[in-house]
């Protein structure tokens, strides 16, 4: 009886052991596995890297521009990896564990340029799936549990001198609107200007379908241009809902405007801003455009300028930046002397369903015929 004690005794304790033993081990091939997400990269020779072999817009080192109990103050660099990004550890961990060269992220493509579906590992180095979006300078982090973290870029400054990497594709977005049911779309000359490929998304709707298109006709001079879809895909535009109109807006009319700006952290749907005419003229008396109240933003660029009637009035091409709610809109009167340019110009409409509507019932209508304007 006394062994048979002994061994239940025994027994017991060495499942005990195992018990630890197998955890033990979990924990140790978790610390390799840890381990394993490593680089030889550090700020030095990143550096060196892009200025080798240059870096592209998103490329490049930055810094959390607030630290909070939830996010510290990390330093990171962007660095490209074939079709993507990887985030690379520098400096600023409060945690255990982490080392010059860890990576920090992995970021995959979105259907929208410049935003990333990314894996990114927390203080503890368990892995979070959140979006990280990336424009004019800075980074923006988009939570599931917390407010989105915004990240300055440190690295390269303009006075770094460091080149646009040579396999790089600048990706840019503006807007556009169509004039007639085959296709053809007005948008900005600096948006098309020196694209390689135009792509045309929104098209009936769709927003996950893009559209060839290629240049017709262009007016550097006052910043217009029409395209055309050139796709075998593509059927109709559809009926126009709204109609042209050349004679001068008043001071004081109620506008407003249609586009997709900053797409990358604002997202693909339709924005609307409205305000009125302020001025007949624009920056600096320029007398081919409007000066509106509207506020507008990056890749707003080509898009549509209603008057409360639902007629074209303008087409959207800049801002003051130095100024509150001060636009611009190149007067449409300039955009029908292009289209007369056309060896085929397009039968115009003549019916406007938008007058007499509310501005939500406008835009309800409108939004279907303006569109996302991707170069690269």
């Amino acid at each position: 009886m006394v062994v048979m004690g002994y061994n239940r005794k025994m027994k017991k304790q060495l499942k005990k052991y195992s018990m630890r033993y197998f955890l033990t081990m979990i924990m140790i091939m978790f610390s390799f596995i840890l381990m394993a997400q490593s680089t030889s990269w550090n700020e030095y020779k990143l550096k060196e890297h892009w200025k080798t072999n240059g870096a592209d817009e998103i490329e490049g080192i930055y810094e959390a521009a607030v630290a909070t109990s939830n996010t510290p103050k990390y330093k990171i660099a962007c660095i490209k990896k074939s079709d993507t990004y990887n985030f690379i550890y520098l400096q600023g961990a409060t945690d255990w564990g982490w080392n010059v060269g860890d990576v920090k992220a992995y970021l995959n493509p979105t259907a929208t340029p410049y935003l990333f579906k990314t894996n990114w590992y927390m203080g503890n180095k368990t892995i979070q799936e959140l979006y990280i979006s990336f424009e004019n300078g800075f980074m923006n982090i988009m939570w599931n549990d917390r407010p989105k973290s915004l990240y300055v870029k440190l690295y390269p400054s303009s006075n770094d001198n460091i080149s646009k990497s040579g396999n790089s594709s600048k990706l840019a977005s503006g807007s556009g609107f169509g004039i007639s049911s085959n296709g053809i779309i007005v948008t900005n000359y600096h948006v098309i200007d020196g694209a390689k490929s135009i792509k045309v998304r929104g098209i009936n709707s769709d927003f996950s379908k893009t559209y060839k298109a290629k240049v017709l006709v262009s007016d550097k001079n006052n910043d217009l241009a029409l395209v055309q879809i050139d796709d075998y895909s593509f059927t109709s535009l559809g009926t126009i809902p709204f109609t042209i109109k050349t004679s001068l807006a008043g001071v004081g009319e109620n506008i407003f405007v249609l586009g997709y700006p900053l797409r990358a952290s604002m997202g693909d749907e339709i924005k609307l801003t409205n305000g009125i005419v302020s001025s007949k003229t624009g920056f600096q008396g320029d007398i081919t455009s409007y000066q509106i109240s509207a506020p507008v933003q990056p890749g707003n660029s080509g898009g549509p300028l209603f008057d409360n009637q639902g007629n074209l009035i303008g087409i959207i091409n800049a801002k003051h930046t130095g100024a509150e709610n001060a636009s611009y809109g190149v007067k449409s009167s300039y955009l029908t002397g292009l289209i007369e340019l056309l060896s085929s110009p397009p039968k115009l409409q003549t019916v406007n369903l938008l007058t007499g509507k509310s501005l939500t019932q406008q835009v309800e209508l409108a939004k279907k015929f303006v569109y996302i304007i991707e170069t690269e």
